[in-house]
């Protein structure tokens, strides 16, 4: 399964510093305080930055997107939000690996008969996405998932999966466990949905086909 969202710049980690203070989160690890930024999109199996918490404070680290399949070929890089507290893989997950993933934006491609069109969503007044999300430890390191719902507003044009996106206030209760996962598929966003410039990009799957 191929997806797709954009790396992280310096100024959008130093932001997410920033808001993690404000809202009285307290920095306990940061494996970003000499981060290097480098041009790309993150893509299943890169390593990326996620927001992960336990009693004492809030992990700002490094982890692998998607969860290596039992077969040992591929990787799992979604749970969807109405089906992940019974989901033998997840399930568990939900009381002691809960992350948040933050993105500048994420691409979706759009089914045009035969080829895929390119797309990407962004935060209507630019602001960062913190998308929920699942981590576990595996032999070779962490690694994550992100979480996802009916999509809504724009997104829903071109595809019915979208990641459930947190409100900056949201991120606490998120990683603490008050907030439910059968809240997730009612978190509200306001997504711009924009054709990327390279046009129709064939072969390409749906970050959030599962």
């Amino acid at each position: 399964m191929c997806g797709r969202y954009t790396v992280l710049t310096e100024r959008e980690i130093l932001e997410i510093r920033e808001i993690l203070q404000e809202i009285s989160l307290r920095i306990a690890k940061d494996e970003f305080t000499d981060y290097v930024e480098r041009p790309g999109e993150i893509r299943p199996t890169n390593s990326a930055p996620v927001i992960t918490a336990n009693g004492d404070g809030i992990f700002f680290e490094s982890a692998k997107w998607g969860f290596k399949k039992w077969t040992g070929s591929g990787v799992i890089i979604n749970a969807r939000s109405e089906t992940v507290k019974s989901v033998g893989m997840f399930k568990g997950l939900v009381k002691t690996g809960r992350c948040v993933v933050p993105a500048a934006d994420f691409y979706e491609w759009q089914k045009l008969g035969k080829s895929k069109k390119k797309h990407y969503a962004k935060d209507r007044s630019g602001n960062l996405l913190f998308m929920a999300g699942l981590y576990r430890d595996a032999e070779d390191g962490r690694e994550f998932v992100i979480i996802t719902r009916a999509a809504a507003g724009e997104i829903a044009a071109i595809h019915d999966r979208m990641p459930v996106i947190l409100r900056v206030d949201q991120i606490e209760p998120w990683l603490s466990g008050e907030m439910s996962p059968d809240d997730l598929p009612e978190t509200e966003c306001d997504l711009a949905v924009v054709p990327c410039d390279d046009g129709h990009t064939d072969g390409q799957l749906s970050l959030w086909e599962e």
